[in-house]
């Protein structure tokens, strides 16, 4: 997609919900939707700082949350307490290295209906199911 193509739909969906267009949010969508690897906010940061000094951590964060609501990006917590970004929302899984906290996309079917189940059964609204798997990447178990 185009700039002007990513910043139609943010404008889009942020004016839906009475929000304001401002340039750090467009940047970070850019940024994010354009990135072929699931991102931190840290690496947000440091990428787009030089771009933008007055851009503040807490603007990467509040955005990368924002994207995450409107459904642009997707929220993968870790084992380690971290939070990355994946630009990918369609049905997939992640593995996650318990040493490094590499993420990385696994590409299998699997039937999460009794998982969405058991926890609508719980009171939860349901958006999406994820499988996280754990272990060592090849880096670290050598």
């Amino acid at each position: 997609m185009t700039d002007a193509q990513l910043d139609e739909e943010l404008i889009a969906a942020l004016r839906k919900r009475g929000q304001r267009v401002t340039l750090p949010r467009l940047l970070v969508h850019r940024h994010v939707r354009r990135s072929d690897r699931h991102v931190t906010p840290e690496q947000v940061h440091a990428e787009l700082s030089p771009r933008l000094p007055s851009l503040s951590p807490a603007t990467i964060y509040g955005t990368l949350d924002l994207l995450d609501a409107l459904g642009f990006v997707r929220r993968v917590s870790t084992q380690r307490g971290g939070v990355t970004y994946d630009s990918r929302v369609e049905d997939h899984h992640h593995v996650i290295c318990r040493n490094c906290g590499r993420v990385q996309d696994l590409d299998v079917p699997v039937d999460a209906r009794a998982a969405e189940r058991a926890a609508r059964g719980a009171g939860f609204y349901v958006t999406h199911a994820q499988l996280t798997v754990s272990g060592l990447c090849e880096a670290c178990a050598a």
